[in-house]
């Protein structure tokens, strides 16, 4: 009962976060066609004007931007069994070049175990047991994007980051004999993620946006990888894959 209601509970804060962000995309909307009907932009940029490709430099000059956003990663496949959805928090710095924009981020998430405590054998403790700590991860990356414009002041955009997590993991196992270890771990893992997002100006140099990504981490077969599955008869692990879906809603100052 105790872990349908945890099941039940992130099932509504996910949609409850998917709603505030569609909200906050037909508020920002909105107020990107009132900004752009009543006082359009007063400098003429790739930085504005999300690189169309147009300016009398034909379309190579640069611009530069700064962006924080606010996300929320849902773990997938075997991650999900072991790993709560959390929140994640971003900073970029941005280059806008001609179509394209380019960004180099730095980031981080703390997930919570679905599960505090696993039982080796049924639910009783002197069988054995192993706990699970949080499992926070640093991410450091790079991505480009290519621009569509799709109305004034807004755009469209699809592209790919890649990077690093690095990983901090925490657990505690219990034998069934008496012998109790505690152990911390530290790693680093490679990722891609595949991103699209929409992004609107609200003044001239404010802009709003809500991306959408799809990470795939390279999983390796060391004992400390994220999401791997502990087999309680070898007490080692065993590779599985690790990927998550995150959104994220983004606030940009354009220099």
């Amino acid at each position: 009962m105790y872990h349908n209601f945890n099941a039940i509970a992130c099932k509504k804060s996910i949609k409850a976060t998917f709603l505030t962000a569609l909200i906050v995309l037909l508020h920002t909307f909105v107020n990107a066609q009132m900004y752009s009907a009543v006082d359009p932009p007063k400098r003429n940029n790739d930085g504005l004007t999300y690189g169309s490709g147009n300016n009398n430099d034909g379309g190579n000059s640069s611009n530069w931007a700064v962006a924080l956003s606010l996300g929320y990663d849902v773990p997938q496949g075997d991650l999900s069994t072991t790993f709560k959805a959390a929140p994640t928090y971003n900073f970029s710095v941005l280059n806008y070049y001609g179509d394209f924009t380019f960004n180099a981020t730095i980031g981080y998430v703390t997930y919570k175990p679905k599960f505090d405590t696993v039982y080796y054998v049924g639910n009783d403790p002197t069988q054995g047991y192993f706990q699970y700590g949080n499992y926070s991860s640093l991410e450091i990356y790079t991505g480009a994007a290519y621009n569509i414009s799709i109305a004034d002041n807004a755009k469209f955009y699809f592209g790919l980051d890649v990077g690093s997590y690095i990983n901090f993991f925490s657990f505690t196992s219990n034998d069934g004999e008496g012998n109790i270890s505690k152990n911390s771990t530290t790693n680093g893992q490679q990722f891609v993620a595949p991103k699209i997002g929409v992004d609107f100006m609200v003044s001239d140099n404010l802009s709003v946006g809500l991306e959408a990504k799809y990470n795939f981490l390279l999983s390796g077969s060391s004992e400390t990888e994220i999401g791997d599955d502990y087999d309680y008869s070898s007490y080692s692990y065993s590779a599985v894959s690790y990927r998550t879906f995150s959104g994220h809603v983004t606030l940009t100052y354009h220099f």
